[in-house]
């Protein structure tokens, strides 16, 4: 059976190697660091230790998370354990089970019937906490200290409103990874202060720089930590306080006189800008309209949370397990084949969530007819009740256009209206072959047409007269002229 030795170093200078001295460990001679410090590592080497720094072995692969290289580390270290037998693995300060690393380690050393060791070292987090305490002092912005394991930064899932010490950004292969998630939360000129305990053991700030260049920064060794000052960012949990101020007798007048149903044309409003800046807008138009549908949401939430109904978070919290209840084959082992299959999964997990009730047609209510009909020509092809190719559904609209034309020459209005349905229906099938959306279809068309009749407009009134005073062949010029302009993007 093999062995490995966590061994924490306290602050990492040679001191802390006494452990080495007891009897017990006297045949041990691998040392395992991510990285280690040239004061440890020279110290080790005159005693005649195996030193193997992980950063030296491990490379980053294409597309790879701090968890599989958590993983792939963990993997490595049991590797060369099968090999010493006992071996030493280095971590700073006093090693604990919750580390990322060790989770890792702990169940595939069960799983190999290998073994774990703990050797504590001296605590090393309080220096950390207070030369962040210090900097909150002198900034003046004290919210308090978050510490994170560099191998679990993924979990970091929102901008920290505190300061943030990163442990373990130990080795190149995690930097970018840790850059590159971080960046989310913070601008790329964001200062990091790289901390190291020096071969003194003393706690001291090695270098800052922009959050953009971490890489270049140089020496990274067990003993190298990362701290953030607060990210900039506002939160949804600041989006959640703001609106409550706004609630409260004190706050603003327009916004305590709402209620669901006073909000409802708002809510529309902003869906449609949204899907007008996804259309038309750039970045930055569609990242403000974003906002302005998201504090739809949040009002309408504080709403219900005065009434005791639910919250913001209760929102959250249900369509984050709604996602992860209907995508069995991202989060659990289920397999599906095909975007169909997907659809179909989740229709079925849908009616199993109502109780089975309902059917593969129940349609939200209230939507506009060309989107309820291509939903429920989706919901029908999904079950197999479909043309075999978008040549039946083009035939299909050709008979439509046909029956629509013999029941206006029979001039029966209630046939009229029948067939003339059945055109749109047919046609909004042809737009579902095609992939494309049969209402934002006809919402861009009928914007085209809105722009280019403002040209023609806006010529009747410079030539100072009014529609009626000009044919439609000339009013068709100016169509022509508004298509050619709108070609060379002029109009």
């Amino acid at each position: 059976m093999a062995i490995l030795y966590v061994t924490g170093l306290g602050r990492g200078d040679p001191g802390s190697l006494k452990v080495l001295e007891a009897e017990k460990y006297s045949k041990v001679r691998t040392c395992i660091f991510h990285s280690a410090p040239p004061a440890l590592k020279s110290c080790l080497q005159q005693r005649s230790y195996k030193v193997i720094e992980l950063e030296e072995v491990l490379e980053k692969e294409p597309g790879e998370t701090l968890k599989d290289l958590n993983g792939k580390t963990a993997e490595f270290i049991l590797d060369i354990l099968e090999n010493e037998k006992e071996a030493f693995l280095f971590l700073p300060g006093r090693p604990w089970s919750g580390e990322a690393l060790l989770k890792e380690l702990r169940p595939r050393i069960d799983h190999r019937k290998n073994s774990l060791e703990m050797i504590n070292g001296e605590e090393i987090w309080g220096y950390l906490m207070e030369y962040a305490g210090k900097r909150s002092e002198e900034n003046n912005s004290a919210r308090g200290i978050m510490l994170i394991d560099a191998h679990i930064l993924e979990e970091l899932r929102d901008p920290p409103r505190c300061d943030l010490i990163i442990l373990h950004p130990c080795s190149r292969q995690l930097i970018s990874l840790i850059r590159e998630h971080l960046l989310e939360f913070y601008s790329s000129d964001h200062a990091v202060n790289i901390l190291q305990f020096n071969p003194e053991g003393a706690l001291s700030l090695y270098r800052t720089c922009p959050l953009a260049k971490i890489e270049e920064a140089g020496v990274f060794h067990c003993w190298t930590f990362f701290h953030l000052e607060p990210s900039p960012l506002y939160t949804l949990g600041d989006m959640a306080f703001l609106m409550e101020q706004l609630r409260l007798p004190q706050g603003c007048p327009w916004d305590r006189q709402q209620d669901h149903n006073s909000l409802r044309p708002y809510l529309l409003e902003e869906t449609f800008e949204v899907l007008d800046a996804i259309n038309n807008g750039g970045a930055a138009e569609l990242c403000e309209e974003l906002g302005d549908l998201l504090l739809q949401i949040v009002f309408h939430s504080r709403l219900a949370s005065e009434r005791k109904e639910f919250t913001l978070w209760q929102v959250v919290d249900g369509i984050a397990r709604k996602i992860y209840r209907r995508h069995p084959h991202v989060f659990q082992n289920e397999r599906v084949s095909s975007a169909r299959d997907v659809r179909l999964k989740w229709q079925e997990i849908k009616k199993l969530e109502k109780g089975n009730k309902g059917d593969g047609f129940t349609i939200t209510p209230g939507l506009p007819a060309l989107m309820k009909a291509q939903k429920v020509q989706k919901r029908a092809a999904d079950l197999g009740f479909d043309w075999p190719d978008i040549q039946g559904a083009i035939n299909k609209l050709v008979e439509e256009v046909q029956e629509l034309g013999d029941a206006y020459t029979a001039g029966n209005r209630e046939k009229i209206e029948e067939e003339l349905g059945d055109l749109f229906f047919s046609l909004v099938n042809v737009a579902r072959f095609l992939k494309i959306d049969a209402e934002i279809a006809l919402s861009l068309t009928v914007d085209k047409f809105i722009k280019r009749f403002r040209y023609i407009e806006k010529q009747v009134k410079l030539h100072g007269g009014d529609f009626r005073g000009y044919s439609l062949e000339e009013l068709d010029q100016w169509w022509e002229e508004a298509k050619t302009l709108e070609k060379e993007e002029k109009l």
